[in-house]
């Protein structure tokens, strides 16, 4: 060990270059990776942030043929298959549901739901929207309104009070304890008090979405004591697809998910993350044969001093072991100035902030990175692997040298 601290001090400049190389490898790798790793999460929890990740509703009921029914006579049967022209949308047994629901793995949140299209109008301006009525505490946990309220309380909505989303306040020029009208399909109409205004940065949300409680959006759509969907939020977005399909296979609803309604997003996260990888490896493999090259000229540099030491009795072993700690020290280091760096950097870019156009929303970071340890502690480990590998084979041909021919040769 302490001859090749000996000759990592004598390489003076050239041990400096190693070291940095090795850093640079890591803090690129490092700050890449955060950074995509950063982006990627901001625009997953923007886009499923305020959502469900998983929405049930009531099935769609297809009509069969008298021939497909169980237990039919045994004789010829005429039949026309029709669609009827109304189903039911209302799911029956809720809270069975509700219950059934939240034991599944993963699952951090259910709220039942009666949603629907209406028509909101205030002072002569109309709007298209989405109601979702829901107990305001089961919906919190999907959507997290109570974190995103600008003004006034969801919390403690009541069945008289709407809140509505920061873009369609602007629109319909709406303040909070302003009266609005919502008008559904079948003609019924219901004024709300708006109890609270929302921004949650989803532009559907933001200008298109109404929350009332259960029994408002009862009343509305008039469901009497039922619902037509239950929304689900898992502790991993990720996991809906799987979590998606056991609940199909269990109850007798129609499953839908966060990921099938956006496979563009899916394939460009994808991509995104393999982009990441192919740079971290490249730049791990070129800093690995830059590192090679520069410890064989090293070694190259240091014949004559081999011969001496295999000379005065240093075995091949002790030899291969010198340079090989060498390696290994020049990796750790390296590897430790690099992860440090990087994740300086990140901190840093975090800090860079922009001021929302939204007035009482905190300021939001230009550069969404975020430190992510394993990547940081998994690229120190593969830098300090590599770099131990390039050391190995210059290690191996000082080992190989002849004393006297080293001394001889002069």
């Amino acid at each position: 060990m302490q001859l090749a601290l000996r000759h990592l001090r004598a390489g003076g400049r050239q041990t400096l270059l190693i070291l940095a190389g090795v850093a640079m490898a890591v803090t690129l790798v490092v700050f890449i990776s955060c950074l995509i790793g950063g982006l990627q999460q901001n625009i997953v929890e923007t886009t499923t942030g305020p959502i469900a990740h998983i929405t049930l509703q009531a099935p769609e009921r297809l009509p069969r043929a008298m021939e497909e029914l169980p237990g039919r006579p045994e004789f010829l049967v005429i039949s026309d298959i029709e669609q009827r022209p109304w189903q039911p949308d209302t799911i029956d047994r809720c809270n069975c549901i509700e219950v059934q629901l939240n034991t599944f793995e993963h699952v951090k949140a259910v709220a039942p739901a009666v949603t629907g299209q209406a028509l909101v109008s205030r002072a002569g301006t109309e709007r298209s929207v989405r109601v979702v009525g829901s107990p305001p505490s089961g919906q919190d946990g999907i959507s997290g309104l109570q974190e995103d309220i600008l003004e006034g309380d969801y919390l403690g909505l009541r069945s008289d009070e709407a809140v509505i989303g920061y873009d369609l306040a602007r629109e319909l020029g709406a303040e909070l304890q302003d009266r609005i009208r919502l008008t559904t399909g079948d003609g019924i109409t219901e004024t709300f008090r708006l109890g609270g205004i929302v921004y949650t940065g989803s532009e559907a949300i933001d200008s298109s979405t109404i929350f009332v409680t259960l029994r408002a959006g009862q009343t509305l759509f008039a469901t009497g004591t039922l619902v037509n969907s239950f929304s689900v939020k898992l502790d991993d977005p990720f996991l809906a697809n799987d979590v998606g399909d056991r609940m199909d296979a269990s109850l007798d609803l129609e499953v839908n998910t966060w990921m099938r309604d956006n496979p563009g997003l899916l394939v460009a996260l994808r991509a995104q993350t393999s982009s990441a990888d192919l740079i971290s490896v490249f730049s791990l493999v070129a800093s690995s044969f830059a590192i090679a090259s520069v410890l064989v000229v090293s070694v190259l540099r240091r014949q004559r001093e081999i011969g001496i030491l295999k000379a005065i009795g240093a075995r091949r072993r002790q030899v291969l072991r010198v340079f090989t700690l060498e390696g290994l020290i020049i990796g750790v280091v390296g590897a430790v100035m690099g992860g440090l760096f990087g994740s300086g950097l990140i901190i840093a870019l975090t800090a860079i902030e922009r001021p929302s156009p939204v007035p009482g929303v905190p300021p939001e970071p230009i550069f969404p990175a975020i430190l992510i340890p394993e990547v940081i502690v998994g690229t120190m480990v593969v830098a300090v692997i590599a770099t131990v590998i390039a050391a190995v084979m210059p290690a191996r041909q000082a080992a190989e040298l002849d004393p006297v021919d080293v001394i001889r040769g002069g």
